[in-house]
C-alpha cells in the first residue's frame, strides 16, 4: 500500500489526479485540522503525527510526503523504520528556513511575514500561498488547488497557524542518515517554496536516496501527473 500525505493548507483531494495516474493500491490522508480530519493542539508535530500514523497503519508500507507532508513522512521513516518500506518525497526539505549552515532555505523574514498575514486574514494568506506553489502563469493549477480546498474541506485557522510554525521551526537534517530504505526525492523545476539545492541535499544525506527533477513548481505532480506516476511506479516496483 502507498500512503500519501499532503502539504500545508491543502487536503487529500490534491492527490486525486496522481492517484488515478498511478493505478496502484494507495490511500491519501488528511493532516489534522485539514480536510475532514479533526484537530487538537499539537497534532501537527511531526514526531507525534509519525507515531500516530505508525500505530494506525501497522506493517511496512510505502509513504509519499509532499512539502509539510514530507517532514512527516521522513520522520516516520527515521523514527519508525518498521513502518516504511519505501519513501517518496516531493517538494520536500528537512529544513524550510535558511540558516548559516543551511543556505538552501527560505529567509526567516518570509515566514514571519506569512505568520503575521495569517493572523490578519488566513483565507487571503492561503490563496497567496497556493499561487506561489503553482508558480507564475499557472492559473489552471491554482484553480485546481482552490477546487481541491472546496471539495475536500478548508483547513482550520488554528491548524494553519500550527502547521506554519512547524515549517518555521522544524529541522530534520539529523534524521536523514538514519533512513536506510530506498528513497526517491522528486522536485519540480523552478520551485519557489523549496530550493532545488535543498532537495538534492536531502537525497544525498539519505544512504539510499535518489534525486529526480520533474514537472515544474512546488507541486509537479499536478502539471506532470503521468511522468510523476511512471517514476513512482518504477520506484515501487
Amino acid at each position: 500500500m502507498l500512503f500519501l500525505v499532503h502539504g500545508w493548507g491543502l487536503n487529500r483531494k490534491v492527490f486525486a489526479g496522481l492517484e488515478r495516474a498511478l493505478a496502484v493500491p494507495c490511500a491519501s490522508l488528511d493532516l489534522p485540522g485539514h480536510g475532514r480530519a479533526p484537530y487538537e493542539p499539537g497534532a501537527l508535530d511531526p514526531d507525534t503525527l509519525a507515531a500516530e500514523l505508525a500505530a494506525r497503519h501497522p506493517g511496512a508500507h510505502a509513504w509519499l510526503g509532499w512539502s509539510l507532508g514530507g517532514l512527516v513522512a521522513l520522520t516516520l521513516a527515521a523514527r519508525h523504520p518498521e513502518s516504511v518500506s519505501r519513501l517518496i518525497l516531493i517538494g520536500a526539505t528537512p529544513r524550510f528556513v535558511r540558516d548559516r549552515d543551511w543556505p538552501h532555505g527560505t529567509e526567516p523574514a518570509v515566514f514571519e511575514a506569512f505568520a503575521k498575514q495569517l493572523a490578519i486574514d488566513h483565507e487571503a494568506t492561503l490563496r497567496r500561498f497556493l499561487t506561489l506553489q503553482a508558480g507564475p502563469g499557472a492559473r489552471t493549477e491554482v484553480r485546481a488547488l482552490m477546487a481541491d480546498l472546496e471539495i475536500g474541506g478548508a483547513p482550520r485557522p488554528e491548524a494553519l497557524a500550527e502547521g506554519l510554525k512547524v515549517l518555521q521551526e522544524s529541522d530534520r537534517r539529523t534524521l536523514l542518515p538514519a533512513i536506510h530504505v530506498p528513497a526517491l526525492v522528486l522536485h519540480g523545476v523552478g520551485d519557489t517554496i523549496v530550493a532545488t539545492e535543498a532537495a538534492r541535499a536531502a537525497a544525498a544525506l539519505m544512504p539510499n536516496g535518489r534525486f529526480c527533477e520533474i514537472g515544474r513548481g512546488h507541486a509537479p505532480f499536478l502539471n506532470a501527473p503521468a511522468q510523476s506516476a511512471a517514476l513512482i511506479r518504477d520506484f515501487l516496483g
